[in-house]
């Protein structure tokens, strides 16, 4: 199955559906796969973490109500069968599935949803994730101790409960989180502390094993709802945090799929044997600079517009990052379910931003200083890059090197010109986009003191709008303005690399974090070494 694989072209869907439809008699092996984002677990109790590390491992032992779909870039119904919204929007009433069951045989209800959802506001320490939850009528006053239950959560019969919503927002992008995961009542308290050890969920695959800094070991839930899955007999998350290390096991055919850091990527992307297995996805994170236009020459849409038009982003994505990244358009990735296709970015025009700079009364240019990390993707290194292109319309650009801590720090106090950077863009567009909304403080991430009226306008309205094609229309008429006035210059949206055996098959180019890949769906060929054939 030799397939490169990128999130914005449809056909790849095709392609994994053909796929799926040639596994059905290959069944068994064990799939190895990593845990690359540090040394350690911390715990395998998905209310009681925010790693990226831990969560990627719960996500095949638990389930959540919704779960994110690459086919439709959004999070859909994993739980329930149906949600019935009420006309003012901020109720949902849900039906579960029939047959789904916890790991000790126990069939799922809807109390158990309940009781989860009560369980992260009322943890000492709260759960990380808890946040989420916030949306729900009453998980303020549960969590500051003033009620005894989670008021907005209403257990109708065994099947049905309905959730209700403090405001109209979409609750898939709160519930689909990992760390919202629902647990069984009384293996929590029948395991105390050791349920983060040894824990029981509903998903494709039971805890088996936990070795402390090497591995976390899974096996095959016989009782999982989806007939005929999970495909594997097991799943062993080896905990690997160098890439060297990950590199060297996944070429000896130890792995069968690695996750692939900025180094590595293009040897991978120029090998004949795994070029064609590589698994790539816009992942939803934009990188930038961020300009303050408290600084005179930045207050002037014609210089933005001017520096924008001056730097050849595709050549520095090409050839200075190694293409381990993609273009951008706009603040939304290709990856979000409004991101307008039939938009283009700023073009390379140097002659255009001459003529802008002239317009603007600078075109004689100015200092500007661009302050940054260490980091190789998004820190100084590419700001000098940026530099070389502005001199060419006359502004003369000095970088500095900082902690984010520090870099933070400047930027909620307005000290800075330009900040170069990493900012989370999506999964949900309109939240995504809020961050630029004038009302949002810029302390909530609003660093360049975005106003527009415009802008404004368009969210205000997609945010009380009930139909969802109205809604997506109106935010990407949002993201239109944004990038029309260069409030920040895009540099891109961040590639995320998968390298796969060839011997794999099911694995998908999962935008909100690639290594939060659904085990349930995962099958091997008897050309895998360890197929079980």
């Amino acid at each position: 199955m030799k397939h490169t694989l990128r999130i914005s072209i449809l056909a790849c869907f095709a392609l994994f559906g053909a796929s799926a439809s040639l596994h059905s008699a290959e069944r068994g092996g064990t799939f190895n796969f990593v845990a690359p984002y540090d040394g350690s677990i911390l715990t395998l109790d998905p209310h009681k973490t925010a790693k990226q590390q831990d969560l990627l491992v719960t996500n095949n032992i638990f389930r959540t109500l919704y779960m994110w779909s690459t086919e439709e870039q959004r999070p859909v119904l994993e739980m329930a069968e149906s949600a019935v919204v009420s006309e003012d929007g901020l109720t949902y009433t849900y039906t579960l599935k029939d047959g789904m069951t916890f790991h000790n045989g126990r069939k799922l209800v809807a109390s158990d949803i309940a009781y989860s959802y009560e369980r992260m506001l009322t943890m000492d320490p709260v759960s990380p994730s808890s946040g989420f939850l916030q949306v729900i009528v009453g998980a303020e006053a549960l969590q500051k101790g003033k009620v005894d239950h989670l008021a907005g959560v209403k257990v109708i019969n065994d099947r049905t409960f309905s959730i209700t919503l403090t405001e109209k927002v979409d609750p898939a992008y709160q519930f689909y989180q990992p760390g919202t995961a629902i647990v069984p009542k009384e293996e929590v308290e029948r395991l105390g502390d050791k349920f983060g050890l040894t824990p029981i969920g509903s998903g494709p695959f039971m805890f088996k094993e936990w070795v402390p800094g090497s591995e976390v070991s899974l096996v095959k839930y016989p009782g999982y709802y989806e007939e005929g899955k999970p495909y594997l007999d097991s799943v062993a998350f080896k905990i690997m945090q160098e890439g060297a290390s990950r590199d060297i096991a996944f070429r000896a055919k130890e792995l069968d799929a690695i996750i692939v850091e900025a180094p590595q990527y293009s040897s991978y992307k120029n090998d004949p044997e795994y070029s064609g297995d590589l698994i790539e996805v816009a992942e939803m994170f934009t990188r930038l600079i961020v300009w303050n236009q408290k600084y005179e020459p930045l207050a002037n849409r014609k210089v933005r517009q001017a520096i924008s038009h001056a730097i050849d982003v595709d050549a520095i994505n090409r050839k200075f990052l190694k293409g381990k990244a993609y273009n951008p358009v706009g603040w939304l990735p290709e990856s979000s379910e409004a991101f307008d296709r039939g938009a283009t970015g700023f073009s390379f025009d140097l002659e255009k931003a001459k003529l802008l700079m002239k317009e603007a009364g600078y075109e004689k240019g100015f200092e500007l200083k661009i302050l940054g990390s260490a980091n190789m993707s998004y820190g100084v290194s590419v700001a000098e890059v940026i530099g070389q292109y502005l001199s060419k319309i006359n502004i003369k650009v000095t970088t500095q090197q900082l902690e984010e801590g520090i870099l933070y720090d400047k930027m909620i106090a307005g000290d800075f010109q330009g900040i170069i950077w990493s900012f989370g863009s999506g999964p949900e567009p309109l939240q995504a986009l809020k961050r630029w909304h004038s009302k949002t403080e810029n302390t909530s991430g609003n660093y360049a003191h975005y106003n527009n009226a415009q802008y404004d306008a368009l969210l205000d309205q997609a945010r009380t709008e009930t139909d969802p094609a109205t809604r997506i229309d109106l935010i990407k008429q949002a993201d239109a303005v944004f990038r029309d006035d260069a409030a920040v210059w895009l540099l891109n949206y961040n590639k995320a690399v998968l390298a796969v055996q060839p011997w794999v098959h099911g694995l998908k180019p999962v935008a909100i974090e690639i290594m939060y890949q659904d085990m349930a769906d995962v099958w091997v060929d008897p050309g895998s070494p360890r197929s079980g054939k």
